[in-house]
This record gives structure tokens, sequence and C-alpha cells, in this order.
């Protein structure tokens, strides 16, 4: 055992990739992260690895429309899925607080650059990249106004900010309601400590700071039952949109 100071973030590591193993949505298989989002080898989450695949060809499609982009930054890259994805055409930088074999240690693409970090303190120089990715990853800032300032440090004037696979609900009260259902998850799971950083977003919240000009290339998918209760005037689930945002 490692004799190393249990700190906040080892212990989100610790207990984030415990979890994410018990779900399914981590492996020791190495063709596990290879084959995603496009196949599932676990077979566990076959549903919501489907829905990531078609968000990716959306965030391919509106990438190469963009002039001049060829440094990306993947933030909250997890296995690399997305970043071995993105190498066969851009310089990728992978950054993840996870440098175990649920995260970055599970990169063996000698074109994707690793590095260990939080979204919310980037370790990398002030407009290093053209575009930065946040894919399933900015619902974990604890502070999100200051994950979105060191994402826009990130990126040089101009730059572009793609988020997706984050839960959006329409106000404060229905994230709030969703959380407390998290808590209840994680508590659970003995990991009470893991909804801290797991908060969905409201768009209010987005365009709070003011750092970027966001329009919505996909509003996010919603089940049919969703529909339905949302046209009865009943609470409904979080949209998981993907949203292109330009530096201002």
């Amino acid at each position: 055992m490692s004799n190393e100071p249990q700190t906040p973030i080892r212990r989100f590591v610790e207990d984030y990739r415990r979890l994410r193993f018990a779900e399914g949505y981590a492996s020791s298989d190495p063709a596990f992260a290879r084959q995603l989002p496009f196949r599932d080898t676990t077979g566990r989450n076959v549903a919501a690895w489907r829905l990531r695949a078609l968000h990716y060809v959306v965030m391919r499609t509106g990438l190469a429309l963009l002039p001049a982009v060829d440094r990306v930054l993947d933030v909250g890259a997890g296995n690399g899925w997305l970043a071995r994805r993105l190498a066969h055409r851009y310089s990728v930088t992978a950054l993840d607080v996870d440098a175990t074999d649920a995260g970055l240690g599970a990169i063996d693409d000698p074109r994707i650059g690793r590095v260990r970090g939080d979204l919310e303190a980037l370790p990398v120089r002030d407009g290093t990249f053209d575009v930065v990715i946040a894919a399933a990853a900015l619902h974990y800032a604890v502070n999100l106004s200051q994950a979105l300032a060191e994402m826009a440090r990130a990126l040089r004037p101009g730059g572009v900010l793609v988020i997706a696979d984050s839960p959006f609900y329409s106000d404060a009260l229905a994230r709030h309601r969703a959380w407390r259902r998290t808590l209840g998850y994680y508590e659970e799971a003995g990991a009470a400590h893991l909804a801290r950083r797991y908060q969905g977003l409201t768009r209010a919240e987005l365009d709070g700071p003011a750092l970027f000009r966001f329009i919505t290339l996909s509003p996010g998918y919603e089940p049919l039952r969703a529909a339905l209760a949302r046209l009865r005037g009943r609470e409904t689930g979080p949209r998981l949109p993907v949203i292109f945002g330009w530096k201002r």
C-alpha cells in the first residue's frame, strides 16, 4: 500500500475508479478503451455509449468546420478514448486527475500527450490550445466559474471550448433534486464524498461568467418517457447537449 497522504483528490480517484469498474464504465481489457464509443466490450452500458457515439460524431463534424485547429486539450480525458480518436487528425493532449489504469494509464498511444491535473487548475500555459474539449467532465467541477476561466486561459484568442455529455437541467431546483438522488447513490456505495464533485449544470450558470459565446450544436437526447412527462408538466431529467463556445 502506498504511503502517500490520503488527499481529497487521491481519495476521489480511488473511490471513483472503484465505482467505474463496478458500473462497467472501466475495464482492465485494453480493447475496451480502443473500441469506444462505438462498441462497449463490457456489454453493460450499450445505450449510454450509443448516445456518446452520436455526440462524438457531432463533435467531430463541428471540429472539422473550424478553421486553423491543430492543438486540442481533452480535459477529463479518462481512459483516453476520445483523445485516441482525435489523434488521427489533431495534436492532442489528454488531461485527467486519474493516472491509474482507469485513466491516463490506459493511454498507450505515443501521439497523445498526457498531463495529470485538475480542470480547475490546468497545468498548461496561457493560450496553448486551439480547442479545449470537456466531454463528460464539466459537471465534476466544484467551482464551475473557475473551471471555465481556466479553460479560457488555456485557449488562444478565438479558441473554442467544446462541452458534451454533461447533464444540463432546466433550473437550479431540478439540478438540486437530481444531486440529492446522486448523493443517495454514492452514500449507498460508501463514497458520499464523490457527490461534492458531481454537479449538474444549468445554461444560466454556463453563460454567467460571459467568457464564451456559446451555441448549441445538438440540444441533447430526451427519452420518450421524459418528453411525455414534460408535456404533462412534470419534472424531467437532464439533457446532454453538445455545445461549442468561442472565447470572447
